[in-house]
């Protein structure tokens, strides 16, 4: 959870699989979709799920505790200019793929929906995965429903399923499979078995996505002295800048803080531009700050400075 508080991204969209399910009994499932929704309830970020081959399995049983867990089985939303669509690839009868009457209901949701600046479509098997095998189990119904795309002007395909990253391009839509979120890589890192985030950046029409590892892009903070100062460290070890929100657990300088942030790069300390924002945490200051690709930035709370008497 620790990249996502630090991304603060408006929401998280997953692909399925968020439990081990499969043929567990229901108990055993429904033990699972509460370890799992705890651990989602600590990002304190909206996470929208469409079910997997995990959660469901052909069971009508399971297909019960995945809506009295994580609710809807299919649906959308919209956010700023943007229209987002889940869909349940593990319908009962219709896996991996959707039968008619969802498809109905996707035609119509996307025709209401045309006016967009993107749509983005979720789901856990893939149309058009990197092993074919992957796929949906009826070729003509994943054609029908990649048409439908097309008609009405969906940009961007997500999905899972498979344990690697993967990415195509039909008839202008990007389809991509996000599918490192922890369990075994399929293939070698060089054929994208490796664990792995993408984030998605919106900017109007304009959307681009980066490929994100583990491990390397974390936060540490340091003691909080007793003047209420504290200072953290924040490495980042992927391929681009990100402005990420650093938590210190201190607010004993409430209004008084001032934040100060800097890297040193071959015996120079290079000052960096950081501000105070509202917290989402108790007991502690956010600070926002760009942090350079490669680099490891201090970032600094210290009382602010004030002007001596008659000044």
């Amino acid at each position: 959870a620790l990249p996502i508080w630090l991304l603060r991204p408006a929401f998280s969209l997953w692909t399925g699989d968020a439990i081990y399910g499969a043929d567990d009994t229901v108990g055993d499932a429904r033990a699972e979709w509460d370890a799992f929704l705890a651990e989602a309830d600590q990002s304190d970020t909206p996470i929208f799920n469409a079910p997997g081959n995990h959660e469901i399995n052909d069971r009508k049983e399971m297909e019960a505790v995945y809506q009295e867990k994580a609710g809807r089985l299919y649906g959308s939303f919209d956010y700023g200019h943007c229209h987002f669509v889940a869909i349940d690839t593990e319908e009962v009868g219709s896996k991996p793929g959707i039968g008619d009457d969802q498809k109905a209901w996707l035609e119509a949701d996307l025709a209401a929906n045309r006016q967009a600046s993107n749509i983005f479509v979720f789901m856990h098997h893939p149309l058009f995965p990197k092993v074919q095998t992957a796929g949906w189990s009826d070729p003509a119904r994943r054609d029908e429903v990649h048409r439908i795309f097309l008609q009405y002007g969906v940009k961007y395909v997500i999905a899972g399923h498979e344990h690697l990253f993967y990415q195509s391009v039909h008839d202008g839509i990007r389809y991509i499979v996000t599918g490192g979120a922890g369990a075994p890589n399929e293939p070698g890192p060089e054929q994208g078995g490796y664990e792995h985030y993408v984030l998605a950046t919106v900017n109007g029409g304009e959307v681009a996505f980066t490929v994100l590892t583990p491990w390397r892009l974390f936060l540490q903070a340091g003691a909080v002295l007793p003047n209420g100062s504290c200072t953290a460290r924040i490495d980042n070890y992927q391929a681009g800048d990100f402005s990420v929100v650093a938590e210190l657990p201190t607010n004993a300088l409430d209004g008084r803080a001032a934040v100060s942030a800097s890297f040193t790069y071959k015996g120079k300390t290079v000052p960096l531009s950081a501000e105070i924002i509202p917290s989402r945490s108790p007991g502690t200051t956010a600070v926002r700050v760009t942090v350079p690709r490669g680099r490891s930035v201090l970032v600094s709370l210290a009382p602010a400075r004030t002007a001596p008497p008659g000044n």
